[in-house]
């Protein structure tokens, strides 16, 4: 295992907690911005899953992308249930599931698929 795999396993489970604790909590609003939501939540799981792809190079990307899918459905449904001022999306799992495929599909054909 490199530094570098290691310093991005770790840096993955740290967002993964934070996208969970932020996930979790009450309500905040992100701004004004028509959809901003969705950028949020397209924005994280982009960072999610790039991370996961930076530290565990060697894992097949679909592992990654179901991996984080059950992650983002799980939080949904959490919400959903929970009295903490959220509630589930079908949008959200939607904007999730965006973010988390465009940085395997880049890192997939845009990088490995050059250096071959």
């Amino acid at each position: 295992m490199t530094k570098f795999s290691l310093l991005f396993k770790g840096l993955t489970l740290a967002a993964l907690m934070i996208v969970l604790v932020m996930s979790l909590k009450p309500s905040v609003s992100v701004g004004d911005m028509a959809y901003a939501d969705k950028l949020a939540h397209l924005v994280a799981y982009a960072g999610l899953s790039g991370l996961a792809r930076l530290g565990w190079p060697k894992v097949w990307g679909g592992l990654i992308f179901a991996g984080l899918a059950v992650f983002g459905v799980g939080i949904e449904i959490a919400q959903h249930m929970m009295d903490l001022g959220r509630t589930g999306s079908i949008a959200d799992i939607i904007a999730n599931l965006i973010g988390t495929a465009l940085p395997l599909f880049l890192i997939h054909f845009v990088w490995i698929r050059h250096q071959r």
